[in-house]
């Protein structure tokens, strides 16, 4: 990817990419939170289900487009989005550690991976889904797939 920005009308918005980086981070980390509380951990909390993952996950999306909105006409937009979004991996990260620490007792070895799968999409994908030039309208597919995930999982 070179950090050379042009204005492309045909390309999805940032903060479309944004979502369905997001949604594709969600249908991974819904499914891999089941797993996880299938068999290995325990599942901390009654918040702590598919549902909830996805819904986060697509507002981390967002704003994940939001700021390379911002960035891309900057010079070194992917590094500097890259440190960003590791920045914020690492905040994230302390905070569950912390929350795990005093209210949660058991909500690192749950959250630390999902934490891990839904950054690491949202920092591949959010521009490199925002060259696309498909319909817009076929960014809803993977939306509506990540709320199907979320919701078939909860219940």
């Amino acid at each position: 990817m070179t950090d050379r920005y042009t204005y492309d009308p045909n390309t999805w918005p940032p903060a479309l990419a944004g979502v369905v980086a997001g949604a594709t981070g969600a249908i991974v980390a819904a499914i891999f939170g089941r797993i996880l509380t299938e068999g290995v951990v325990e599942q901390p909390h009654g918040y702590t289900n598919s549902l909830t993952v996805v819904i986060v996950s697509l507002v981390l999306g967002w704003i994940s487009g939001l700021l390379w909105r911002k960035l891309r006409v900057s010079n070194n937009a992917s590094k500097t989005f890259s440190w960003t979004i590791a920045g914020a991996f690492f905040v994230t990260l302390a905070a569950v550690l912390l929350v795990d620490r005093t209210v949660l007792s058991s909500l690192a070895p749950y959250a630390v991976p999902l934490v891990a799968i839904i950054f690491i999409t949202l920092g591949f994908f959010t521009p490199l889904l925002s060259r696309v030039t498909a319909p817009k309208w076929t960014a809803a597919i993977p939306l509506l797939l990540a709320l199907a995930t979320g919701i078939g999982l909860f219940l």
